[in-house]
């Protein structure tokens, strides 16, 4: 059996259900980091950008870059927080299936 497998060499059903919600968290931060860098840097020039009153010593690219990942980066995290907001009572409140009553508030 492999880890986070099952003995028929499948991922278990708690593995792909992690996998899914990365990918919910990653797919749309990666989009709302593409459509950030094209509007920011649409605007501001990477070289009259500043660091800490410093200009950045690093070349137009670089600076694109960074400003990706760092754009999506954020994405990622609001993605993960609305994961996070958006689980059910149950799983919250570690409450058994019998207990859980689904029409309540």
């Amino acid at each position: 059996m492999t880890p986070g497998g099952s003995a028929t060499g499948r991922p278990t059903i708690a593995v792909r259900r992690a996998a899914h919600e990365l990918m919910w968290a990653i797919w749309p931060g990666f989009l709302v980091a593409a459509v950030a860098e094209f509007v920011f840097f649409s605007i501001f020039d990477p070289f009259q950008l500043h660091f800490f009153g410093a200009p950045l010593d690093l070349s137009r690219e670089a600076i694109y870059t960074m400003g990706f990942f760092g754009f999506w980066g954020i994405g990622v995290a609001s993605s993960l927080l609305t994961l996070f907001l958006a689980r059910p009572r149950a799983d919250v409140n570690k409450l058994p299936p019998e207990l859980y009553d689904a029409d309540g508030p």
